[in-house]
């Protein structure tokens, strides 16, 4: 029986270790080393040189009256920026995560502001939807960090936390409480 099973598990299981190194080899192809924003649009600087481009200029309008121009897209429990570019839906990613996640960019609010400050400056015709600046914490008027709603939204969700594991907690000190009296009857 143990020799079915290895005959059987170790060719999956080298199949699976081949798709896993193939598949790190193109997404560490795909890695981000540097992410500009100046006033044509985004720019990616990629490990292997090359260069990809969300130009402003070519950002397109939806022919949908109830559709937004810019709107988000989830992705891996976040939010990305969604437009028309050249044709085809495109995600405006500012992340830039490596595949190893060995590195972390640091001003990623200051460009996500500053591309859909561009936006709003270089294409005023295409419209944003308002969820955009709420998600992000930018105040619309000025595209700076609205500090006030984001400590705002982080002090209701510490509340409900605290609350939670308040609640919780007296639960557990209940069970450890009944569970711990001797339930020994004498007849």
């Amino acid at each position: 029986m143990l020799f079915v099973v290895s005959i059987l598990f170790y060719p999956a299981l080298g199949f699976g270790l081949y798709r896993f190194i193939l598949y790190q080899k193109t997404v560490r192809k795909r890695e981000v080393k540097k992410i500009i924003v100046d006033d044509k649009g985004v720019h990616y600087e990629r490990n292997d040189g090359t260069i990809d481009h969300i130009l402003y200029q070519d950002l397109e309008k939806y022919n949908l009256a109830d559709e937004y121009d810019v709107d988000l897209s989830p992705r891996n429990k976040i939010y990305v920026l969604k437009v028309k570019h050249n044709d085809s839906v495109t995600n405006v990613d500012f992340d830039g995560v490596d595949a190893g996640y060995s590195s972390y960019i640091v001003n990623l609010k200051a460009l996500r502001r500053k591309y859909i400050q561009g936006i709003v400056y270089f294409r005023s015709d295409l419209r944003i939807n308002p969820s955009v600046y709420t998600t992000y914490n930018i105040n619309p008027v000025d595209f700076t960090f609205d500090k006030k709603e984001y400590w705002t939204a982080f002090a209701k969700t510490l509340a409900v936390m605290i609350l939670l594991c308040s609640i919780l907690g007296c639960i557990m000190l209940g069970l450890v409480k009944w569970l711990s009296k001797d339930h020994v009857y004498l007849h």
